[in-house]
């Protein structure tokens, strides 16, 4: 549904307009549409519904709904009635302290390897 968002006249003509069209409800949606508008609103306005249906889990109840009405409401009237803002979770953020990043550039993170007497005192590297 999301393809014909783009292009929703290719609505009309589409072979596999009856298989996306989840219901009876939303056959009769579509014959309603035919109906009250002309070709290019009526395709316009079907895969918007869908489209509402489908991003927001409410096929079932806007299918209800707008059979009910008897004139076919608004995009924008739905948009208002079924299309609810995203919740973003809270992330935490912790800002590290200079201090941690002066202490990353000076080096103070590296740990020598354990030596004995005599031994170098740097930090061991491996090379693959």
């Amino acid at each position: 549904i999301h393809a014909l968002a783009a292009k929703p006249r290719a609505f009309r003509f589409s072979q596999l307009r009856d298989d996306l069209l989840p219901t009876p409800q939303y056959h009769e949606l579509w014959q309603r549409a035919e109906q009250q508008f002309d070709a290019d609103r009526a395709c316009k306005w079907m895969v918007t519904v869908l489209r509402f249906a489908h991003d927001y889990d409410c096929e079932g109840t806007l299918a209800n709904e707008i059979l009910q009405a008897t004139t076919l409401p608004t995009l924008e009237n739905l948009q208002q009635r079924f299309v609810k803002p995203r919740q973003h979770p809270k992330i935490p953020v912790r800002q590290q302290s200079a201090e941690d990043y002066d202490q990353l550039l000076k080096g103070d993170w590296a740990q020598p390897a354990m030596t004995g007497p005599g031994q170098n005192t740097r930090p061991e590297v491996s090379h693959v």
